[in-house]
């Protein structure tokens, strides 16, 4: 299997029988999801581990020709994509479109009394209360048997159940808003991007609370979570929500993105949000994108987290692609940033169409190899990986601007937790600082 360069692995599991126990008692999924894992990886122990979200939810299989349904049903494309959602300041509503035609289905779409997939996904979505797209999925993996795709659902519903939306009046609020920046010339933006590894359950209090204290402490004006999941939106609003506005990906997967602007700007406007949703991704992937103006200057701020694994590289490029086309369609003055967990390899950003009108962040700022690996199983011992691997997963861009200068990249959250033995996530957090003008 061919590797790019900057990838440093020894991998220390000898057979196919090691590599799943070590997956099940890593990861705590049934036997039966580690072989599709492996399978599905080509016997790649690294990327496996990539595989399990996407599969982990559906019910584990017991039998040789159920682990062979479920590798043939998660090899299929999904037909569906979300189309761009004219949305209003703090409205999250996400537009499914079922065909090329563009016909839109809204996630709380009513029941569709016509026949086939359709009419099905839109009974299950009425009867469950979920969204038709989660119908439609269930639907696939069941065969198109209604009843078998309302089981998985349920028992979806039922090992993560879903907390109620807060009212306004529920939230709790721990934080206390800074009073508000006034500039009179240039000044510094700050920026963290961090995909803070929800999935894990290991020390997930913890390690989410620690989140949450470097946010506060550093109090950056822009912060790009990736790997969110639902338990932990509400800490976010209540422990950040008076500071910052929010803006959440898809939510319909198991694990999303989530953007935050930050209110201490006294002229904080918020003009846009969309979130989209890759064509044909096979894990849930999707965009988030925020515009707003910051001291009177228009910005434009991406975060996403693009397809994992070595063998997704086409798909994973193509995302690249289709985002930084996104930003580089408007020729309306603004400082654009897309910044996240993009799984890309430096030999696949040769491929990419617009990079050339993108800075890299890493290497304006100096290239210093002490930054360079967001992902380093050497000194990071989340994963308990028995093998080393170090990659420059998460990276930041900026649309080349006369206005807004890099000025610094670091790494953060590099500190064990003692309460857990662990760092707050399986990746570094990256922070950046610009000098805007």
């Amino acid at each position: 299997m061919d590797v790019p360069d900057d990838i440093e692995e020894v991998n220390l599991v000898r057979t196919k029988e090691d590599a799943v126990n070590w997956l099940v008692e890593m990861t705590g999924c049934s036997v039966g999801h580690a072989q599709i894992a492996l399978t599905r990886s080509g016997g790649d122990i690294s990327d496996a581990l990539d595989v399990l979200p996407s599969i982990q939810n559906e019910p584990p299989p017991t039998t040789d020709q159920e682990v062979r349904r479920l590798i043939d049903a998660a090899d299929a494309r999904t037909s569906c994509s979300i189309e761009e959602t004219e949305t209003t300041p703090g409205q999250e509503t996400i537009e499914i479109s079922d065909d090329e035609s563009g016909e839109k289905m809204i996630d709380n779409a009513t029941e569709n009394d016509g026949g086939g997939i359709e009419g099905l996904a839109g009974r299950i979505s009425k009867k469950l209360d979920v969204s038709v797209e989660r119908a439609r999925a269930a639907l696939r993996l069941a065969g198109n048997d209604e009843q078998t795709a309302v089981d998985i659902i349920e028992r979806q519903l039922k090992k993560r159940k879903r907390p109620a939306e807060p009212s306004v009046a529920d939230i709790k609020i721990t934080d206390h808003s800074p009073p508000p920046e006034v500039t009179r010339g240039p000044w510094e933006l700050t920026l963290l991007s961090w995909n803070v590894d929800g999935l894990c359950e290991r020390g997930i209090s913890e390690r989410f609370s620690a989140v949450i204290s470097e946010i506060k402490t550093i109090n950056p004006h822009v912060v790009m979570l990736q790997e969110v999941v639902t338990e932990q939106v509400e800490r976010l609003r209540s422990s950040l929500g008076r500071s910052y506005d929010l803006t959440f990906g898809d939510r319909s997967s198991p694990y999303f993105n989530a953007l935050l602007i930050t209110r201490k700007v006294g002229s904080l406007k918020i003009l846009d949000k969309t979130v989209k949703k890759f064509p044909s991704t096979i894990m849930g992937r999707h965009f988030v994108q925020v515009v707003c103006e910051l001291h009177n200057k228009k910005f434009e701020f991406v975060t996403s987290h693009l397809e994992s694994m070595k063998d997704h590289s086409k798909e994973r490029t193509s995302q690249m692609d289709k985002v930084l086309e996104f930003i580089t369609r408007e020729s309306t003055p603004r400082i654009s940033i897309f910044g996240g967990d993009m799984n890309i390899r430096d030999f696949e950003m040769n491929r990419i169409k617009n990079v050339q009108n993108f800075d890299d962040l890493w290497e304006v700022t100096g290239r210093d190899n002490t930054t360079r690996y967001t992902w380093d199983t050497s000194a990071n011992c989340n994963t308990r990986a028995p093998y080393k691997s170090k990659l420059r997963f998460d990276r930041i861009y900026l649309r080349k601007s006369a206005e807004c200068r890099p000025t610094s990249f670091s790494l953060v959250g590099k500190t064990m937790l003692q309460s857990c033995d662990m760092f707050p996530s399986d990746h570094w957090g990256l922070l950046a600082r610009f000098t805007v003008t």
